[in-house]
């Protein structure tokens, strides 16, 4: 297996490939070492679900390897893969929240003290232990889904894979589960990968993303690394990134080039593959400063608040300039600005692909 050491801890995936009437995951390639969490976006259908059945070994692979903890499990029956599933929908039996825990141990040569142990240690773990002798009629979306995350993690698998887990939870335990989460990943050294279609919730969990489109990975990085300097428009506008700007660049000094957009002429940060001519600036609304009026003798864009919205802690602005328009996020703590509003946009940062 090309760059990998087979003693090495954690998850690796290596030129998988997935077909069923036709290629669903091609010649992907992924690690999660371990106590990590990867949040995994796509556009639906890309084949996300699909990779989590494969590694869990609910689908079959036709070709490449899923390799945990230097083991080879590419061949081997889901119930010796020590992996975990948790799914959008809770998936509880008939029974009681004890005894829906107590289902994931079925090892004949456990003890009954020992069982009760980790079923106890699976309750408190999840903040269910008042919630033992519930039926599953009893809990609502987000007790549910905190039940089949105790059932999952008692068993200690090496690998958790959680397929939009709180997708139909209340808003206001999402963010309570997400800790428990991550506080029980890195506490019992597993990797995980986190499906969700929600890019806010995919950078807040992951301790990296990974954005996958057409059943391949097309980026991976820190979640802020990946926001900021997309390696392609896809991936820009997948990580909700609103201003891409056509522009013409010079040659490349190092890392950063000079490029032209209008009037404006900027030194930006920019991709490998960056040559002289036309390119494309990914700019992050944060990166826009607004100033009010216009000024005779400024080169940035000028124009007009067309639109505007308050989003909690920040204004989003839609502003119309002469070299398109333009997306800015401005701290709620500055004074509104009505639409209409003549402004000029300074831009601050960028990435040149």
């Amino acid at each position: 297996m090309s760059g990998w050491d087979e003693g090495h801890e954690g998850l690796h995936i290596e030129e998988l490939t997935v077909e069923f009437d036709r290629p669903i995951i091609r010649d992907l390639t992924l690690t999660v070492p371990r106590g990590t969490i990867l949040s995994l976006v796509g556009p639906s259908g890309c084949g996300k679900t699909t990779l989590l059945r494969t590694i869990a070994g609910l689908n079959r692979s036709t070709g490449g390897q899923i390799v945990i903890d230097g083991e080879d499990v590419t061949d081997l029956p889901a119930q010796r893969r020590q992996t975990g599933l948790v799914f959008e929908e809770p998936t509880l039996f008939p029974g009681s929240v004890r005894e829906n825990i107590a289902f994931g141990l079925d090892d004949a040569r456990m003890s009954e003290r020992r069982r009760d142990d980790l079923v106890d240690i699976a309750m408190a773990i999840m903040n269910i232990t008042g919630l033992a002798g519930r039926m599953p009629h009893e809990l609502s979306g987000g007790q549910g889904q905190r039940v089949s995350l105790a059932r999952t993690i008692v068993r200690r698998p090496r690998v958790l894979l959680l397929d939009e887990p709180v997708a139909h939870v209340e808003v206001s335990l999402r963010q309570a589960i997400h800790a428990d989460i991550q506080s029980q990943v890195t506490r019992m050294g597993m990797s995980a990968i986190y499906v969700t279609h929600d890019i806010d919730e995919a950078c807040m969990v992951g301790d990296r993303i990974a954005v996958m489109n057409e059943g391949r990975i097309v980026q991976v990085g820190r979640p802020r690394w990946v926001y900021n300097r997309p390696a392609s428009r896809f991936v820009a506008n997948f990580m909700g990134v609103d201003n891409i700007i056509p522009g013409v660049a010079d040659t490349p000094s190092g890392e950063y080039v000079k490029v032209a957009m209008g009037r404006l002429s900027v030194s930006l940060p920019c991709a490998e593959d960056v040559r002289p001519g036309p390119v494309t600036v990914v700019v992050t609304p944060e990166s826009i400063v607004l100033h009010d009026g216009h000024r005779a003798s400024a080169v940035e864009p000028e124009g007009q608040v067309i639109a505007a919205g308050f989003a909690r802690s920040h204004m989003v602005y839609h502003v119309e300039t002469n070299i398109g328009t333009l997306v800015v996020r401005e701290p709620a703590t500055h004074e509104p600005r009505a639409i209409g509003t003549a402004v000029t946009a300074a831009i601050q940062g960028g990435w040149v692909i």
